[in-house]
Parts: C-alpha cells; structure tokens; sequence
C-alpha cells in the first residue's frame, strides 16, 4: 500500500524466487485492490502465460513476442495500437 500511495504504478515480479511462489491470486488481488498492476517476468512457455493471464496479470514481459501475441489474440486482447503486423 505505501508504494502506492507513493504513486508506484505497478509491481513488476518473477513467478518464483528460490523456490517460492512469488505470483499468486493473493498477491495480484492485493495489488488490484491498492490500485496496482502486476507485471510478470520473464515468461516464454505459453501454458504458462495462459495461467499467469487467468491469475489477473497486467502484463507479461517475455523473449517469445509471438507466443504472447497468439495467446493475446485467443483472448481478444491484442491491441496493437497502430504497431505493424
């Protein structure tokens, strides 16, 4: 909450930390509720992303741009943004 307050906009987090789960349902819905997004990295198995984006994720940094965009676009969420094909 303080690093919101602060004006911090978001948490940008590994999935794990030396065994520990780092991202979880409780962390992105405590991060929502104090007006945070939650950005995950560095995420390139796509099963992976699919359950990170049902988690809640606000975003997913990753190598494997393709991979992000075909599950993106499964979801109806690729929003490009006048960036070319």
């Amino acid at each position: 909450a303080r690093l919101s307050r602060a004006g911090i906009p978001c948490a940008q987090v590994p999935v794990g930390f030396r065994g520990l789960r780092v991202t979880t349902r409780r962390l992105v819905r405590t991060a929502h509720a104090i007006g945070m997004q939650v950005h995950v990295w560095t995420i390139n198995d796509t099963v992976r992303m699919e359950h990170l984006l049902d988690l809640g994720v606000d975003g997913i940094m990753t190598d494997n741009v393709t991979g992000l965009r075909e599950v993106l676009e499964r979801r109806g969420l690729w929003h490009p943004r006048g960036l070319a094909a």
